[in-house]
């Protein structure tokens, strides 16, 4: 925690510079490699925390590994360009950070304010369409940790991410999407019209799953638009069964348990296999 807050209020790697390019290189390098060595750092205390089951405490008191990383989410947040994102390195270690303190902290997200939150979702947006299968993959993973934390806290009366999923206005008075329904969106948009491997149609199945469990109107509407989108009649009428057949088949039942998410697998496999082809020519 002492490292953090001498980092936050040194600035390391912010350093005002001239208007000389070598300087100004030297600058971004230093950066660079403190934001890595953040990331790592922080990636380590949530990966401790999820696996160390020692009885002995390296905590100090009234300090918990929790408290720690979510301080260091909010200095190392708003640091992370997508400019940056470009690095390889760099932009591995993010995503893995994010994915690691999604599993072992989910509720640490929902407590960030607006303006950390809708930062950490572009840079979400910006992974998910990466060329890297593994980043897209651990977004993924993030995505599935969101939602299933947001729909097991509203399943018991709790308010889950909040005003994060239900969506907010913004400094200008816009509003802004919740999360959910707008990767709800964004996901289904990729699976079935962009390029992306098939190995990640699994993981992808576990994000899609308990988004659509967590926005069921935004899927039944988006499913209509689609269908009201094919003008043939066979083929719309064949588009509208898959839409129902992905949510009911298989005896798939409305819970985030390891025989749903499997059955949920099977039946997105056999919805693009039954979709793909005609609505990649639309």
């Amino acid at each position: 925690m002492r490292l953090l807050q001498l980092y936050s209020s040194h600035n390391i790697g912010k350093i005002s510079v001239s208007l000389s390019s070598s300087l100004l290189s030297e600058a971004k390098t230093e950066m660079y490699k403190d934001l890595r060595a953040l990331l790592q750092l922080i990636a380590n205390l949530c990966s401790k925390d999820m696996v160390d089951f020692s009885s002995d405490s390296i905590e100090t008191p009234g300090t918990s590994i929790s408290q720690v990383v979510y301080f260091g989410l909010h200095i190392v947040t708003p640091l992370i360009s997508l400019d940056l994102l470009k690095y390889p390195k760099l932009c591995h270690d993010y995503f893995s950070l994010l994915s690691h303190m999604l599993e072992v902290y989910p509720e640490m997200v929902a407590q960030l304010n607006n303006e950390a939150f809708a930062h950490v979702l572009g840079t979400l947006d910006f992974g998910l369409h990466h060329q890297d299968t593994e980043v897209v993959d651990m977004c993924l993973k993030v995505l599935k940790a969101l939602a299933s934390y947001h729909y097991k806290e509203t399943s018991i009366g709790k308010i889950g991410l909040g005003s994060h999923a239900s969506g907010f206005k913004d400094s200008d008075g816009k509003f802004q999407e919740g999360i959910l329904s707008r990767f709800l969106r964004s996901l289904l948009q990729l699976l079935l019209f962009e390029d992306y491997s098939t190995d990640l149609v699994g993981i992808a199945a576990d994000a899609l799953f308990p988004l659509i469990l967590c926005e069921q109107g935004v899927y039944q509407r988006l499913g209509q638009e689609l269908a009201d989108s094919q003008a043939n009649p066979t083929l719309k009428s064949r588009l509208v069964n898959a839409l129902q057949s992905l949510t009911s088949s298989n005896q798939l039942s409305p819970t985030l348990d390891r025989i749903n998410y499997q059955r949920f697998r099977k039946n997105l496999h056999s919805f693009l296999i039954e979709v793909h082809g005609f609505l990649r020519t639309m």
